[in-house]
């Protein structure tokens, strides 16, 4: 696995990705914006992750870069303005969607729902038949967002996380 920092083939290719969903894009995430990634991501994980294992910056950051691949993360872009950060992996005949954040002053506006369509469209067309995603529980407004759009607790065993599923047709 490549690191997230030391990637320089990545950073390359990082201007000429672009996944667009209505106007809606996914801007892969380049080696040069880890700070950016890990600031987006402890904005919109610690008050979970810490409730339930305590935060530690060095441990999160080590976690990003040995067990995530750069590839699965994304910027989401409305327009020219950057709104999120979507990490999605396939695996299997699926996509595991390790997270979706949404900045504050842009949720509310449907642009998770156009963001999880998008990544449902690519499965669909790989043929891919589920997307999983696992949640916190205390995510009550994530688990909520999940279950509007037809995924279904399919693992209900951990005292922190619901494991979910939604199957494609």
């Amino acid at each position: 696995m490549l690191l997230f920092a030391y990637s320089k083939a990545f950073d390359k290719e990082v201007s000429r990705v672009t996944i667009e969903e209505e106007n809606i894009q996914f801007h892969l995430v380049s080696n040069l914006e880890f700070e950016e990634l890990f600031a987006c991501v402890k904005q919109g994980l610690f008050i979970h992750v810490d409730s339930v294992f305590g935060w530690d910056d060095d441990f999160q950051r080590q976690r990003l870069l040995n067990e995530y691949n750069p590839s699965w993360f994304h910027w989401v872009y409305l327009g020219k303005q950057r709104v999120g950060l979507v990490c999605f992996k396939p695996y299997d005949n699926a996509y595991h969607v390790h997270l979706l954040i949404i900045s504050h002053q842009y949720q509310d506006q449907s642009i998770g729902k156009k963001v999880m369509s998008r990544i449902h469209e690519k499965a669909h067309q790989e043929q891919r038949n589920q997307v999983t995603l696992s949640s916190f529980r205390s995510n009550t407004r994530a688990i909520s967002f999940y279950q509007a759009l037809d995924y279904q607790i399919v693992d209900d065993s951990d005292t922190n996380f619901v494991g979910m599923t939604l199957y494609l047709n």
